[in-house]
């Protein structure tokens, strides 16, 4: 978290609460030997425990000392405990895409909560977003798989959805059904996991830092 988030911190707090989320910071940093890891895990925290302003409160770390002892270096469950509570939940907020996800789910055979989870890595549930790249409408279809899977207006919620599952699907289709393995062709292109021998899911480290973090914060979201 460092420290310009605890200068950050709700003036309320006190300093046994500032020690320890200085404290949950390094025994997050220690477990968590990844780096790419670690930077999910305290985005979510400093999230969850931001207030309107922006300001971390520490009203919300609920963790007594008995809770912070419990969270030793190389502790497991306990860990994956914390990191689930301060995953982000992935909820459109907009009926009208809920509807076409699970319309597209329904059609293509592909989890809801997946396709909820692209999208929002993908355009953080906006349907107009395009990217420098080109990538247009809530899952970032590119024009040429955009003509490929049928979708004639990308910024059409239903149209964008059935055609970004459906090459989503067929992404699942051609990696054994690994969605993480799925996730990195959805981002980098089934040929770039080829020419660089991905063939499982911890060849992904062989890819590039942006698809990395794309497939974790999917995959985070998804849960």
């Amino acid at each position: 978290m460092g420290v310009d988030n605890i200068n950050s911190v709700n003036q309320n707090g006190d300093l046994q609460k500032v020690m320890k989320l200085e404290m949950m910071t390094e025994i997050f940093k220690e477990a968590l030997k990844d780096e790419d890891s670690f930077q999910i895990v305290m985005e979510s925290l400093t999230k969850a425990l931001s207030d309107s302003t922006g300001n971390i409160d520490l009203s919300k770390l609920s963790l007594d000392d008995g809770d912070l002892s419990k969270l030793g270096y190389g502790a497991g469950e306990r860990l994956n405990n914390v990191y689930n509570s301060v995953k982000s939940d992935v909820k459109s907020g907009n009926s009208s895409i809920d509807e076409a996800v699970e319309k597209a789910s329904r059609k293509y055979g592909v989890d809801e909560n997946l396709i909820m989870a692209v999208i929002k890595q993908e355009s953080g549930f906006n349907p107009q977003a395009k990217s420098s790249a080109g990538a247009m409408g809530l899952m970032q279809l590119m024009p040429g798989t955009a003509s490929q899977m049928g979708v004639t207006n990308p910024y059409d919620v239903d149209q964008n959805v059935d055609g970004g599952t459906e090459y989503l699907k067929d992404m699942l289709n051609m990696f054994g059904n690994s969605k993480e393995l799925a996730l990195a062709a959805y981002n980098a292109g089934p040929g770039t996991l080829q020419s660089r021998g991905v063939e499982n899911s911890s060849d992904i480290a062989k890819l590039p830092y942006e698809t990395r973090n794309y497939v974790q914060k999917v995959m985070q979201y998804y849960g």
